[in-house]
């Protein structure tokens, strides 16, 4: 993964990720917490918080919260987004996150799948459960293998906005489970002309039974599984599974 484009994407992220749909996640998250978590209002550690969508919202509600991302971008945007001025922001790799303990990690958009080496995963996993106190929760979100496989598969997208445009040339490769996306960024500058830039993300394919065989591994226990912000059971043409673990 090229760290880098991300804080090219900064700007735009939450147009491209959310598919219009970023007032949904604050509040889905907040309800999962506080249905699973037994620590009432739990300190939480929010990683890979990118633009901070969700971690903004959970400190509106009152909670005391930690953003952690390994983009200065992203989080330059998401501390401008912090009305409260509670929100603590580290810079740093989530899969050496070494901060304090707290009764619930949250980690949204797939930023599992953007992980794309599994002993680092598991490193995460382990780490979030050393850090996670009894009766916390871990939740977290990854895209399925109908997203990989189906809706990006071999394909090439575009998206266009008032002020950019981004093309994206995609491969999926289903033997090794890993999507590689090479993307081309028009973006309004002065004088309206456009600046080009170039990049490469990729992200991976992680099955609900290895990410299951991850955080047992860890000592978390699956509590509960769901669709795309529902409270149902995943289904085949679900893009995105939600993920609830507790210790």
């Amino acid at each position: 993964m090229d760290d880098s484009f991300y804080d090219i994407l900064a700007g735009h992220y939450d147009d491209l990720q959310l598919n219009g749909d970023s007032a949904s996640w604050g509040p889905y998250i907040f309800g999962l917490i506080k249905d699973f978590c037994s620590i009432k209002d739990p300190d939480i550690t929010d990683l890979g918080c990118g633009t901070g969508t969700v971690t903004n919202y959970l400190a509106s509600q009152g909670l005391k919260i930690t953003g952690v991302d390994l983009s200065p971008d992203m989080l330059a945007i998401a501390s401008s987004g912090d009305e409260t001025g509670s929100v603590t922001w580290i810079c740093c790799d989530i899969t050496g996150y070494d901060g304090p303990s707290c009764g619930c990690f949250i980690s949204t958009m797939d930023t599992v799948g953007h992980i794309t080496d599994p002993g680092a995963l598991e490193k995460m996993f382990i780490r979030v459960a050393e850090l996670l106190e009894e009766g916390g929760v871990f939740i977290f979100d990854a895209t399925t293998g109908h997203h990989f496989e189906e809706t990006l598969g071999d394909n090439v997208f575009f998206e266009d906005y008032e002020d950019f445009t981004l093309l994206w040339v995609n491969h999926y490769d289903k033997k090794e489970k890993i999507n590689h996306a090479e993307l081309t960024l028009f973006e309004l500058g002065e004088d309206d002309l456009y600046e080009r830039y170039d990049g490469e993300l990729t992200a991976r394919f992680h099955s609900p039974y290895e990410l299951e065989a991850m955080a047992a591994k860890a000592g978390l226990k699956k509590i509960a599984m769901f669709g795309e912000l529902n409270r149902e059971e995943p289904g085949r043409d679900d893009e995105r599974i939600f993920y609830v673990f507790g210790k």
